[in-house]
């Protein structure tokens, strides 16, 4: 029996530790010798990653690959396969595996020669930016206005898409997009800043943030504008549709323009961990997080506002009414329900108290510059005082003294709580 117990043991061994590696929750999934070759049919830029369990190199790597693979999703996947399993020994062979961990980026499935990662450090920034700048580039930069006819016209027989876009640099989604499509689709991109290009397209002008894309079907010189949310899934849909040519692009425009922008709970958490991610970039946390450089620089904290949800192009979806009233009452429930909330509203409110019973029993000066004292009586009434304050000494603020011989202190006083208020403020 106990041999038959340590077999059993020494076999589930290393796909136990190698679920050690990447845990659960992340982003980097493991593949067996069939996922592998399913991840590579689909012709998409991925990241491999070929480990074996007890290696202590793959084990220092593991946490870095989990970081770029949070900042890569969901446009370029992160895979890992465990090369000590009998089961994927083979795959690793073909794939010249000599030493671990090995690192390869296939731009394009099995269709392109993968790329060893040999970039020195392991870091999550060093496999993000050797990622994302080896998506092979498939879409055509239209500079002026005067070029999009051209490019147009000279590509008439085939399906064109073209992206007006605000920002200066073209989306990492419209690279992968032009990736996946290569052959099916001619990708073009041209900078509309002010929404001029737009207009002279008949178009529009479009929102302060909003990308458009314009799909040209072959034969045709007239634009359809893609009216639903521009993200991976929902663009690749309605290209499929395009390509596909029998369907009819008004009815499977408006079915895009009908979808909501809903997100599940797994995706929700994914979002809260790249919006944590990049925060914490904008707080300093260069050592642990993915170095986004002059996005982050840039943006800081509203990096989301200027880039959307990741993997998408623009601004937020818009949600419906009822779901964003339902969505900001759970938000507000969840504010008056935290502790450290509570704490400070409690906080404010002795604030308060303390402030009005200052404003009770301070003096306040009259015409002639007299002392007027507005003491409680034993009735709880306020006597009738003997000068009113005109509204030109109001400005000049309370006199913060305990009787009436002592002189108003200088404005500072006032300034220096003001500066100790705003300090405390800016803690917070």
């Amino acid at each position: 029996m106990l041999p038959q117990l340590l077999a059993l043991t020494l076999a589930i061994a290393p796909a136990a530790v190698s679920a050690g590696l990447f845990p659960s929750n992340s982003l980097v999934k493991h593949l067996d010798a069939k996922g592998f070759r399913q991840a590579l049919k689909e012709n998409r830029t991925s990241v491999i990653a070929f480990v074996a369990p007890w290696c202590g190199h793959c084990q220092r790597m593991a946490p870095e690959l989990s970081k770029a693979a949070l900042g890569l999703y969901p446009l370029i996947p992160t895979y890992a396969v465990d090369c000590d399993d009998a089961k994927n020994r083979q795959v690793c062979a073909e794939q010249g595996v000599k030493g671990f961990p090995t690192v390869k980026l296939f731009p394009r499935g099995k269709d392109v020669k993968p790329i060893t990662f040999e970039g020195g450090e392991r870091t999550a920034s060093a496999f993000y930016y050797w990622a994302t700048r080896r998506v092979p580039n498939k879409n055509k930069k239209l500079y002026h206005l005067e070029d999009i006819e051209p490019w147009v016209t000279k590509n008439i027989e085939k399906n064109r898409v073209l992206l007006l876009n605000k920002g200066k640099t073209v989306p990492l989604l419209w690279q992968v997009l032009g990736n996946k499509y290569k052959d099916q689709l001619e990708f073009g991109s041209h900078r509309d800043r002010k929404g001029k290009t737009g207009k002279a397209l008949g178009v529009g002008m479009g929102g302060k943030k909003e990308s458009r894309v314009l799909v040209y079907p072959a034969g045709s010189t007239s634009p359809v504008v893609f009216e639903g949310i521009l993200k991976h899934d929902s663009l690749s849909k309605f290209f499929d549709s395009v390509i596909d040519g029998s369907a009819d692009l008004k009815v499977v425009n408006a079915q895009a323009k009908d979808e909501e922008f809903a997100l599940t709970e797994e995706e929700l958490e994914i979002e809260r961990q790249q919006e944590a991610q990049r925060i914490a970039l904008a707080h300093g946390g260069f050592t642990e997080m993915i170095d986004f450089e002059e996005a982050v620089k840039k943006y800081g904290a509203d990096f989301h506002d200027a880039h959307g949800y990741g993997g998408m192009m623009g601004e937020m979806p818009k949600k419906k009414d009822a779901a964003a009233a339902a969505e900001e009452g759970t938000a507000k429930q969840r504010k008056e329900e935290d502790p450290i909330h509570k704490i400070l509203k409690h906080q404010q409110e002795k604030e308060k108290e303390k402030e009005r019973a200052q404003r009770e029993t301070t003096p306040k000066t009259g015409d002639g510059g007299q002392i007027v004292f507005q003491a409680k009586t034993e009735t709880g009434h306020r006597p009738t005082s003997t000068a009113q304050k005109p509204k030109a000494t109001e400005s000049a603020g309370d006199v913060p003294s305990e009787s009436a011989e002592t002189p108003a202190p200088p404005a500072e006083s006032t300034s220096a709580s003001n500066e100790e208020a705003g300090h405390v403020k800016d803690e917070l």
